[in-house]
């Protein structure tokens, strides 16, 4: 058998997960659903769930990698041979295929408004044209599709090169070059004028804000941003020699950069939105047509404008740059694919579903909804009672290196009981079962 990939350095495999981890759900989705849901009161809550929730899953997801050194599937085939939980680890492959491919348009969309924002497409449009001409944009599939293609075609290009010399090296320059964007950015977001109104938008928590629907999208959102159950925080776990005991620092090292980078967004979109009297609560469009707007009244705003979408691009490059990966191991692990054969055939199948995606915004809502809302959820679930009641916590603390007894149990509290309870909770919501027994009484 073919000896596994590994990591060169510790370095290399927390700015690799990392750069998967804070990707579009940091940049583009945490900014709409922040500002759909409240600001402050969103984010706060948002924080919890990162502390208690992310953290644990997504150290467990690792630890399940570096246990094992095998794809998801392989991972529970190993520790529970001749068992059904192996359908799991199909559930997050399939999973991650799905986010890649409804996603992969919004990907293509970023890159097309690198060039756009460059050459001044949105100087001088007002805010109804710059709506409209977004409006023009995303419902043209076919030059959607064409941005998302060259997109996956650099994807290709890096992941063919390998682990490290592909996925280590990329990753190492372009997270530095992502936290030196943001950091500029920020800067010039926090001397426009009036900006005091979006910070206290986004940093003064409003109880009144407070909505269940929005708790439920925190919880999502923690899932989809941080990357708990996609399989890829495995399959980069699985590249870790199995001698390494610092798996729960370097998990929350991850989670802690992941979650500052989406803290970090907010500080460039909300105080520039609010300083020029725009609508934080847009939705989707938060990034396609408010933030022109922002730019077009500006100085320099071409520059700047040019410097945010690039930033989005080089997050959702490392993010999709995992989310190839992680489905590319699969098939390799599973079907015996070369690393090439494995690159082209995750980015064909991407692009099939991409098609769909930039073509009928019905599909694009219904995969988002199941896959962050329902598919990640279960998922979620069943890996946290699969190591708390199947592998059992004292194997997965070994493998995580924890040693303190006190240690363990908070790590038995949270995997074991808090998190599959909080977390089913989350999913019967999110199927209603909860309302409808709720009217019952």
């Amino acid at each position: 058998m073919k000896e596994r990939e590994s990591w060169t350095t510790r370095v290399g495999f927390i700015l690799a997960t990392l750069g998967f981890s804070a990707g579009i759900g940091n940049l583009w989705r945490f900014p709409y659903l922040t500002g759909k849901y409240g600001g402050g009161i969103f984010l706060i809550f948002y924080m919890l769930i990162v502390f208690l929730l992310a953290i644990p899953l997504f150290t467990v997801e690792i630890t399940l990698g570096k246990a094992t050194r095998k794809d998801p599937v392989g991972a529970y085939k190993t520790l529970k041979p001749k068992s059904p939980w192996f359908l799991n680890g199909y559930l997050n492959v399939a999973t991650m295929f799905l986010i890649a491919g409804y996603a992969a348009p919004i990907v293509g969309s970023i890159f097309a408004y690198i060039f756009k924002t460059a050459v001044g497409t949105f100087s001088g449009r007002s805010s109804q044209e710059i709506a409209d001409y977004y409006a023009a944009f995303s419902s043209n599939g076919l030059e959607v599709v064409i941005w998302t293609l060259l997109a996956t075609a650099i994807l290709v290009i890096i992941l063919r090169r390998g682990l490290n010399k592909g996925v280590e090296a990329a990753n190492n320059i372009m997270m530095p070059a992502l936290f030196i964007i943001i950091i500029i950015l920020i800067a010039r977001a926090l001397t426009l004028p009036g900006v005091s109104k979006g910070l206290a938008f986004y940093l003064k928590p409003d109880i009144s804000k407070f909505t269940w629907e929005g708790a439920l999208a925190a919880i999502g959102q923690a899932y989809f941003a941080i990357g708990v159950a996609m399989c890829v925080a495995l399959v980069y776990g699985s590249y870790l020699p199995r001698e390494s005991k610092k798996v729960v620092s370097n998990s929350t090292i991850i989670v802690l950069l992941s979650t500052t980078i989406a803290f970090m967004a907010g500080l460039i979109i909300f105080p520039s939105v609010f300083a020029f009297g725009l609508d934080p609560g847009s939705g989707v469009g938060l990034t396609f047509i408010t933030m022109p707007n922002v730019f077009n009244r500006m100085p320099a705003g071409t520059v700047f404008g040019t410097l945010f979408y690039i930033l989005f691009f080089l997050a959702a490059l490392t993010s999709f740059i995992g989310a190839f990966e992680g489905i590319g191991a699969f098939l390799r692990d599973n079907f015996n694919f070369s690393r090439n054969k494995s690159v082209v055939t995750v980015g064909i199948g991407v692009m099939i579903l991409a098609s769909f995606s930039a073509s009928s915004q019905k599909f694009f809502g219904l995969a988002d909804f199941m896959s962050n809302n329902i598919f990640l959820v279960l998922g979620a679930i069943v890996m946290a009672v699969f190591v708390g009641w199947v592998w059992k916590m004292p194997h997965f603390a070994e493998a995580a290196g924890i040693t303190s007894k006190r240690a363990l149990f908070i790590w038995t509290v949270l995997v074991k009981y808090f998190a599959p309870l909080i977390m089913l909770v989350t999913w019967l919501a999110q199927l209603g079962v909860i309302e409808r027994i709720g009217r019952l009484f």
